[in-house]
């Protein structure tokens, strides 16, 4: 008995593999399945965010002596004077928060000149926005070191207008000559895809 179940069970194994075909590229290329994920996404820096109805959404976390670590800063090519000192282009208090409820990953295929070439696709959908919390910074401004030590960095400087400083809107914020604070929802709707191309590739690879 055992000897004829063992059989029966070869056979059945042997008569479904006989029915699998091997696919070109060509058919494979016309496949579409139903994967990919539905994302969500969260970026907030020196963000106090709301933990219950009563206190102040997205507040600024850096008030009070620790503002010069609330920053970005960039040196550009290097850039330095005769003495070696370094200047920094500074952003002052930068600060912000930006959320995406929804957004979709998937796989796809894109034609080239050299064929098909399997990419990530992005999708954003016009029903879930780019919610940007008051995301900015205070001021932009040109600094530059005066020694080596890290006190003495530029991106480190303490500079505010004074009380007397003909612009009533600048006084007592940090020094710097503009800033920049979004508040509201960026609706997208489309999709962006990326592949690889190797270094000799022409356009689209």
């Amino acid at each position: 008995m055992k000897h004829y179940i063992f059989a029966a069970l070869m056979l059945s194994s042997q008569s479904a593999s006989a029915a699998l075909d091997a696919l070109d590229a060509n058919q494979l290329s016309n496949i579409r399945g139903q994967g990919g994920a539905d994302l969500s996404w969260s970026f907030s820096l020196n963000h106090n965010l709301p933990t219950n109805t009563t206190e102040v959404p997205y507040e600024y976390s850096c008030n009070g002596a620790g503002n010069e670590f609330c920053r970005l800063a960039f040196n550009v090519s290097n850039r330095k004077d005769a003495s070696g000192n370094l200047y920094w282009l500074v952003f002052k208090k930068i600060q912000g928060t930006i959320a995406i409820d929804k957004f979709q990953l998937d796989g796809t295929t894109v034609t080239t000149s050299a064929g098909y070439k399997t990419a990530m696709k992005l999708t954003f959908l016009d029903g879930y926005p780019i919610q940007i919390r008051n995301f900015g910074f205070e001021a932009l401004a040109i600094e530059k070191d005066s020694g080596t030590s890290d006190a003495q960095k530029g991106y480190l400087k303490q500079t505010t207008y004074s009380s007397s400083h003909e612009s009533v809107f600048d006084r007592g914020l940090e020094t710097g000559f503009t800033g920049l604070n979004m508040h509201g929802n960026l609706a997208l709707s489309g999709t962006m895809k990326f592949f690889s191309c190797n270094s000799t590739a022409t356009s689209r690879c």
